[in-house]
């Protein structure tokens, strides 16, 4: 099954743009019906939340969110970092740790200072619309190169 570190900013335009068919509402009703494996680490959850609570996302939507992410994802300890930061947004750097631990297939994300890399030791990193495109070509198969 593919595994994936969403970015931040994913989560945002899922919980402030509830309309039902955003790609990134349409990403966490996937990932919820448990067609692919969200990747979290310590950084990244810690992030989310302080984050989403900033947007001023209502509260409930944010423990919904964070009790999924807690009973449902692969978590990993976070131990690593990025090494090729030099032209990008150094808070970028958890993301791309994330995926290098996770060994994930895919980051998807919003922000120009990832998408520009295109991948990432492995990991293609693609907009949520580009991510949702290809789980959907991918419907009923298991061509990701992870498994768990």
């Amino acid at each position: 099954m593919l595994k994936v570190v969403i970015d931040t900013s994913v989560f945002i335009a899922a919980l402030l743009r509830p309309t039902s068919n955003s790609s990134p509402r349409q990403i966490l009703r996937l990932w919820r019906e448990g067609r692919f494996i969200l990747v979290t680490a310590p950084p990244l959850l810690e992030e989310l939340f302080t984050r989403l609570a900033r947007r001023k996302v209502d509260p409930a939507d944010i423990e919904d969110l964070l009790v999924d992410i807690r009973s449902i994802a692969l978590h990993i300890p976070g131990a690593y970092e990025a090494t090729r930061l030099d032209d990008i947004d150094p808070d970028d750097n958890k993301f791309l740790a994330a995926a290098y631990e996770a060994k994930a297939d895919y980051l998807v994300s919003v922000d120009k200072d990832l998408l520009w890399l295109k991948y990432y030791h492995g990991t293609q990193i693609l907009t949520p619309a580009l991510f949702l495109r290809a789980l959907l070509d991918n419907r009923g198969s298991d061509s990701g190169r992870s498994s768990q």
